[in-house]
Formats: structure tokens, C-alpha cells, sequence
């Protein structure tokens, strides 16, 4: 009987230890659904964080403005300790704009989540505090200088500076009108407008001014003047937007030249690998690289209107890394570098140009704390490809950046 009781008790034994397993499993499983659906949750306080992020970076553009007129009214030595305040502020948001990517991604469990939370909070009151300590001090001198009428022709003689600006800007997008379409201009064809309307806000500020003046309103008169400032930034700023857009326009028309003329000598060899193949997989791929570069390698010879030389260089520059990454399988390591150096180039352009968009439109139309995460990542995808010893690298983050200022666009124009 030893015999059988002992297979018996060995039986119950195994059944047991398999039950106890199976339930273990079971137990981990629910455990870990359950910790990815919390690490998914929203979390309290998080939309308050997003809120105040927003809120800091809108008021760091505005203080980046007024830093601009108190450089020129007080001079470098003045404004020293509102220079640093502000540098301190951009840091403290490039900072908090990066942990709010983070949080956007999921990539953090819920305690990192909660944590990061509050110190994107922190960090957004803290610059708000610190900027408008400093912007009130200097609304303050400027309200307590005896030379207000001095600035008062400053700032007239400015106005005159940029309505000129305006008839020149004017003049240039009416004659790039003529060979580009107008979303190649983007943003810059309403500029001058916006301009002139800033402008004449700014006049009517200044005449208050000096209305307030005449009546010995001293108080007053620096409200004023700080309103017609600001007036004057917006028309500047609209100004610097077209400007911008003009010299990116005639930046891509050069770079297509050279770049059409690199892609001949590219073409060619690509041909001499499409012919000889070392299998007839990569030749089909190598052909058709080859098919889809060609048409855009050609000059656009005689093209005068409906262009958009921003839009073919990015085309260009696609149709020319597919044809690069085709060749690189046949070549060595060092060739698909030099291909990755060409290419870079043009995708720095593409990167910056569309960043430059994204923030022409936000100043002009305001954009969601969304759009502006993925502006501020873009930047900073940027700054690691100008940074990149690497080309490779280097391309990959001008392109990361191209991604982040394409969806900072589309957000920032669904919230519109």
C-alpha cells in the first residue's frame, strides 16, 4: 500500500502546485493590465499644468518683446538683470516643454507621471512670477522718465522706418506673386496689412500720448507709450515674418539648383548600378528611385508662375534620399555618409522653413499649448541636427523636426 498511497499524495502534490501556478499567472496579468491602464489615465492637475505651461510661454514672448524696447530706450547695462531673468525663463520652459513631450508620449509610469506634473507646474509659476516682476519694473521707469516726449519722437521716427518697410514688403510679395503660388508665401502675404493696421494703432497711441502730455497726465503717458510700443513690435514682427519668407523662398531656389546639379552625377551612377545589379531586386528598387527623382531633378526651365520652390525642394529632397537609401545597400559606409550630408542640406531649409511657418501662424492666429509642445520639439530637434557631428544623425533630427512642425501646424490650425 506505500507504493500506491505515495503516487496518490504525488498526484494531489503536482495537482495543487498547478493550481497555485496557473493563479499566480492569472494575479500578474490583472496586475499588469491594471498598471498600464493607470499609467494611461489622466492624471489630476495635468490639464492645470498644460494650462499654465501655455500661459508662462505666451507672457515669455510678450516679455521677449518688451526686452526689445528697453534695449533701446535704456541701453545693455539697464536691462542687464532683465536679459538674465529672461534667459533663465526660456531655459525653465525648454525644460518643462520637453517633460511635457514626455508626458504626451506615455512613456512615464504614474509616479514619474504625478511628479513630472507638478514640476511642469513649478516651473511655468516661476517664470511667470519672475517675468512679470521684471516687466512692472520697467513699465515703472518708464513711467517715472522725465524724457517722454524724447521717446515719443523715438518711437514716431521707428513708425516712419517701418511704413517704409511696408511699401518695400509690399512691392516684393506683389512681385513674388507673380512666380509663386500663394501658399508658398504662407503667412507673409497678409503681413503688410497687419502691419499697416499695428501701425496706425501705434499713431493713435502716440497722439494720445502726447495729448496726455499737454494735460501733464504723466502717469498715463506711460501706458501709453508701452501700448504704442507694443503696436510697433506686431507691425515688426509681421514685417520680419515676410521678410524671412522671401529670403527662405530665394534660399530654396538656390539650393534646388544645386541641388539638381548634385543629382545628375547621383542619377548617374544610380544607372550604372541599375544596369549592373548585384540582384535583380535591388536593380527594380535602384530603377525605381531612378524613375521617381528624375522628373524632379529636371530644371524648371521657363516656369513663371503656380511654383512653389519650398514644396519642390522638399519633393527633391525625398525623392533623392530614397534614391540614396537604395543605393547605400550596394555602397560602403562611408558613401551612404556623403549621401546623408547632401541630403541634410536640404532638410535643415525644409525644417527651419516649416518652423518659421508654424510660428508666423501662431503670432498671427495664437495656437494650443499641443501645437506649441510640438513647436518647441521641433526647435529642439533641430538644434540637435545643427549640433550632429554625425550627417546621419544630423539628417534624422532635421527630419524629426520637419514631423513635430508639420503636426504643430495641423494642431494649431484644427484649434483655430
Amino acid at each position: 500500500m506505500d507504493g500506491p498511497l505515495a503516487g496518490a499524495l504525488a498526484i494531489a502534490l503536482t495537482t495543487v502546485l498547478a493550481l497555485v501556478v496557473a493563479g499566480t499567472a492569472a494575479s500578474v496579468a490583472l496586475l499588469r493590465r491594471r498598471a498600464r491602464a493607470e499609467s494611461a489615465a489622466p492624471l489630476p492637475g495635468r490639464r492645470d499644468a498644460g494650462s499654465a505651461l501655455l500661459r508662462a510661454d505666451e507672457e515669455l514672448r510678450a516679455a521677449d518683446d518688451e526686452l526689445d524696447f528697453a534695449l533701446a530706450q535704456f541701453g545693455a547695462e539697464r536691462t542687464a538683470d532683465f536679459r538674465a531673468a529672461l534667459a533663465r525663463a526660456h531655459a525653465e520652459l525648454a525644460v518643462a516643454f520637453r517633460d511635457q513631450q514626455r508626458l504626451d508620449t506615455g512613456a512615464l509610469g504614474p509616479d514619474s507621471r504625478r511628479r513630472t506634473v507638478r514640476e511642469i507646474r513649478g516651473r511655468a509659476e516661476r517664470v511667470r512670477t519672475e517675468l512679470a516682476r521684471e516687466v512692472a519694473s520697467f513699465r515703472t521707469l518708464r513711467r517715472a522718465e522725465a524724457d517722454a516726449p524724447a521717446t515719443i519722437r523715438t518711437l514716431r521716427a521707428r513708425a516712419a522706418q517701418l511704413a517704409e518697410r511696408v511699401a518695400a514688403t509690399r512691392a516684393s510679395l506683389a512681385e513674388l506673386g507673380t512666380r509663386y503660388v500663394a501658399t508658398a508665401l504662407g503667412e507673409a502675404v497678409g503681413a503688410p496689412d497687419r502691419a499697416e493696421t499695428a501701425l496706425a494703432a501705434a499713431g493713435a497711441r502716440l497722439d494720445e500720448a502726447e495729448a496726455d502730455l499737454a494735460r501733464r497726465a504723466v502717469p498715463a503717458v506711460g501706458d501709453v507709450i508701452a501700448a504704442a510700443e507694443g503696436e510697433l513690435a506686431t507691425a515688426d514682427q509681421a514685417l520680419r515674418g515676410a521678410e524671412r519668407r522671401q529670403q527662405e523662398l530665394a534660399a530654396a531656389e538656390e539650393r534646388l539648383a544645386a541641388l539638381r546639379a548634385e543629382q545628375r552625377g547621383a542619377l548617374e551612377q544610380a544607372r550604372a548600378l541599375r544596369d549592373a545589379p548585384p540582384d535583380p531586386d535591388s536593380g527594380a528598387a535602384v530603377g525605381a528611385a531612378i524613375a521617381a527623382l528624375e522628373p524632379l531633378a529636371r530644371e524648371a526651365a521657363g516656369a513663371s508662375g503656380g511654383r512653389d520652390p519650398l514644396a519642390e525642394l522638399d519633393g527633391l529632397v525625398a525623392a533623392a534620399d530614397r534614391l540614396d537609401q537604395e543605393v547605400s545597400a550596394t555602397r560602403n559606409q562611408q558613401r551612404r555618409l556623403d549621401g546623408a550630408r547632401e541630403a541634410y542640406a536640404g532638410a535643415r531649409l525644409t525644417a527651419r522653413s516649416e518652423i518659421g511657418r508654424v510660428q508666423d501662424y501662431l503670432r498671427a492666429h495664437g495656437g494650443g499649448q499641443d501645437a506649441r509642445t510640438r513647436l518647441a520639439e521641433a526647435e529642439r530637434q533641430l538644434e540637435l541636427a545643427e549640433a550632429a557631428s554625425d550627417p546621419v544623425e544630423a539628417l534624422d533630427a532635421a527630419r524629426r523636426a520637419q514631423t513635430h512642425a508639420r503636426d504643430a501646424d495641423a494642431l494649431a490650425r484644427f484649434r483655430g
